[in-house]
């Protein structure tokens, strides 16, 4: 099974079906109730007007969105900012902006290069030290 963090109380859990640990999902569902509660009187709140009228941090809310327990809310997802430059982003899940992708995906690669180059370099030079040992015994 694969392991995750949780969001809420940050320890590590069995990943089954669920974002949430089972010691805090009633928490979860106590917070969706107050969320699906809030939108039944007033449908067009914004996720930062729910987290405002339920006390529910907006984290929770955003999950229960991209886990489709509750519908999407108008300007939900054009509300979304890019967590490296602020612009409007991609998705909800992704929470990065086109442009920030791309750069993430460059930065990925040049690390990736460089963790190659060195596995090559020490390999190269553990060769040419085996050499000289075996010449020098000779």
């Amino acid at each position: 099974m694969p392991l995750s963090k949780c969001p809420r109380c940050e320890q590590m859990f069995n990943k089954q079906n669920t974002l949430i640990c089972a010691k805090c999902q009633p928490n979860e569902d106590e917070d969706y109730e107050k969320v699906r509660e809030a939108l039944d009187e007033q449908p067009n709140m914004t996720p930062e007007q729910v987290a405002e009228v339920t006390g529910v941090g907006i984290g929770c809310i955003l999950r229960l969105l991209d886990d489709g327990r509750i519908a999407a809310m108008p300007d939900g997802e054009s509300r979304i900012k890019c967590g490296r430059c602020g612009a409007p982003a991609i998705s909800l899940s992704k929470r990065l902006c086109e442009a920030c992708l791309q750069k993430l995906n460059s930065e990925v690669a040049r690390a990736q290069a460089t963790i190659k180059l060195q596995k090559k370099k020490k390999v190269e030079v553990g060769t040419a030290m085996n050499i000289r040992k075996w010449i020098d015994e000779d």
